[in-house]
Parts: C-alpha cells; sequence; structure tokens
C-alpha cells in the first residue's frame, strides 16, 4: 500500500514555504533595529533599572523589563502569627481583626474524669466527664476548628480519646505505657498532632513518634536523652511546631527548626524541672524557657533580642498555667496553688495581677482555648 500525496498539497507547500522564509527574514531585520536602536526591553546590568519596548524607563516595581505592569497586590500577610502557650494551639491575628478572646481557665479532676472550664469573655461555663482516673489530659484542637477539645491519653494501653468541638468523638493507638504525650502541631495544618517522647534507658537516647493529622502518616525521630524534658513549640515561627528538649544537667536547650532542618542548641544558664516554652515577647517565636518549681522562678530567654530574663512568680511548689489570659498575643506567667485552687496571673498587657479561685486540690489545671 502507498501513499501519494495530492497535486492540491503540494502545491499549497510550494507556496507556504516560501511565504514563512520571508516572514523569518523580516523578523529578524525587524529585531535587529530595534536592538540596535536601543527599543527592546531590556534591564541594565550595571544600575538595574529596566527599559520597556523603544526605551521607555519602566518603574522599579514592574515585574521585569518585558512586562510594564506592577505584580497583583500580594496576598495580606498577618502582622502576627504565633503559638499560644500550654496546649500549643496555633493561632494567628490580622493588625485589623478582632482580637482572639483571652485563655479559659479549666481543670481536670482525676476523681470523676471531668472537665470543667470557667465561663468568661468568648466562652461559657462548662462541665463534661470525659476520662478515667488513670488518664493524663492531651487537650488540643484535633479537628483544626479553633477550639480546644477535651482529649486524654490513656496509658494502659496507649490510646487517644478526643471528644471534638464539633461533634463527635474519635479515638486511636499511639504509644505504650511509659510514653510521655508530647501533643502539638508539628505539621502546621491547624490542628494538633499526637505525639509521644520515648525514653529509652537502654541506650540512653529518646526517640519521638508523631502521627500527623494532615496525612495520617507518621514520622519518627531520636532527639535527646533519657533524661531530657520535651519542650516543644514554634521557635522559628514557620507555623509548626518544632521538636525540642531542655537538658537539666548542661542548662541547655536543644530544638530542630521545622523551617530548615538546623539543630539549635540554646543554653540558659539556669537550673528548672518544667518546660514552658511560649511567645511572651509576641514576635511571633516560642522563646525558651523553664520554670523552677521549687523558687517559683521562671528563666524565659526572649526571641526578639537573645537576652535570659529570670522573674520570681508564684510561690514554691505551684504548678505553672502560662497562657494568654488578656488576649494580647502575649504569654502571661501564671502559676496554679493545689491546696486552694488559687490562679495567680501577671497580665503581659499592664502587669497587673489576676487572681482567681477555680478547682480544687487535686485537680489538673488545664488551661486552653475552649470556647464553648
Amino acid at each position: 500500500m502507498s501513499l501519494e500525496v495530492s497535486p492540491t498539497a503540494a502545491n499549497a507547500q510550494r507556496r507556504i514555504l516560501p511565504g514563512m522564509g520571508v516572514f523569518a527574514g523580516l523578523l529578524l531585520v525587524t529585531l535587529g533595529v530595534f536592538a540596535s536602536n536601543g527599543w527592546l526591553p531590556r534591564t541594565d546590568p550595571l544600575s538595574g533599572e529596566k527599559y520597556g519596548w523603544f526605551g521607555k524607563k519602566l518603574p522599579k516595581h514592574a515585574t521585569s523589563a518585558w512586562n510594564p505592569l506592577p505584580p497583583p497586590d500580594p496576598t495580606p500577610q498577618l502582622s502576627r502569627e504565633y503559638l499560644y502557650a500550654g496546649q500549643r494551639l496555633l493561632a494567628v491575628e490580622d493588625a485589623n481583626a478582632t482580637a482572639a478572646p483571652p485563655a479559659d481557665l479549666a481543670v481536670w479532676r482525676p476523681s470523676n474524669g471531668t472537665w470543667m472550664v470557667m465561663g468568661q469573655q468568648g466562652s461559657q461555663a462548662t462541665n463534661m466527664q470525659w476520662g478515667l482516673s488513670t488518664d493524663v489530659p492531651v487537650p488540643g484542637d484535633y479537628d483544626g476548628d479553633g477550639k480546644t477539645d477535651f482529649s486524654i491519653y490513656r496509658p494502659s494501653d496507649g490510646s487517644w480519646w478526643v471528644l471534638l468541638s464539633t461533634g463527635g468523638y474519635t479515638a486511636w493507638p499511639w504509644g505504650i505505657s511509659t510514653d510521655v504525650p508530647a501533643q502539638a502541631d508539628y505539621d502546621g495544618d491547624g490542628r494538633t498532632d499526637a505525639a509521644v517522647m520515648r525514653r529509652q534507658p537502654a541506650t540512653g537516647i529518646s526517640e519521638w513518634w508523631v502521627l500527623k493529622s494532615s496525612d495520617v502518616n507518621y514520622w519518627y525521630y531520636s532527639w535527646g536523652t533519657d533524661t531530657d524534658i520535651p519542650g516543644s513549640a514554634d521557635f522559628d515561627g514557620d507555623g509548626r511546631a518544632d521538636v525540642a528538649v531542655y537538658r537539666p544537667s548542661t542548662q541547655h536547650y536543644y530544638s530542630i527548626n521545622s523551617s530548615n532542618g538546623a539543630f539549635q542548641y540554646v543554653p540558659l544558664g539556669q537550673t528548672g524541672d518544667k518546660t514552658v516554652a511560649s511567645d511572651y515577647d509576641g514576635d511571633g517565636k516560642a522563646d525558651y524557657a523553664i520554670y523552677n518549681s521549687s523558687t517559683a522562678t521562671w528563666h524565659i530567654r526572649q526571641s526578639s533580642n537573645g537576652q535570659v530574663v529570670s522573674t520570681q512568680w508564684g510561690n514554691s511548689g505551684d504548678i505553672p498555667v502560662h497562657n494568654d489570659y488578656d488576649g494580647d498575643g502575649k504569654t502571661d506567667l501564671a502559676t496554679w496553688h493545689d491546696s486552694n485552687g488559687q490562679w495567680t496571673i501577671k497580665k503581659s498587657s499592664n502587669g497587673q495581677t489576676r487572681t482567681e479561685t477555680f478547682g480544687q486540690s487535686g485537680d489538673i489545671p488545664v488551661p486552653a482555648f475552649y470556647r464553648r
């Protein structure tokens, strides 16, 4: 079988090809004239000035020498982005937006598994039974609706149980009986991820196991010794919690930037038994911080200037309950006294002291943004 080209098609080809050659020649001549006269768009290699067609100077904000139009308005950027203390609930605040309501005072009562939230601005008083006496409260925003969910970790079988603020509940296995819960938003999707720090005395190291809410995959990392204290927070300000530990023996924080994977070794030069990292200076980055229970002293390395500030706030034996109680985007120093359920809060907005009595001896304080 043979293929033949019709005479009509052949004649058309003979007419088109010479025409294309003439067009190409004219285009080259035209470009040569434009180039010799400086009429083509260009960027001066020395000054960086942009020139458009026929040598017309373009504004500095033009997207390129070939496009004289300015770039489209960028996506509005938030003036402040920070990770709240306590439950590490990711929150953002726009300069023109209404400020977020303050954190709720709340306790979890192991004797009957009841959560109690004290009503205030932006939140109603709430009581909810969720959990057993041997459970560990792990409050966080697991469904990403901006409200903290009542949630517990059950060491007996390594399961997590979350009563969703959007309705219903969810549960899944993640951990073993000796794990230390370290929930936070590690993948930056606005939802709390189940995570544990697993100490391995046999090897002297600690393992981190994080179940990502964004894709239900997990990652594992060896970070820290078996005597370190977990203290994850958003130290690099990228909206994701960074894995971090505090080592009492060296008085150093050790963290991994989620933004670039860089290791951070931060000396505090002070001793403490509880990590209280959070954004105390309101610059959008968590500050490395520890709390010494015996002296009720807070040692905070401010990310804004690198200075370590030590402040005595509370009484010996008090439990730190740092959070943003005045809604100004800065974490407030605060303690809870077990014997009488007293909360003592130093408001960062004006330095005034707020005192409340909520809870009883044996309760576990769980301040967060319940917003019921």
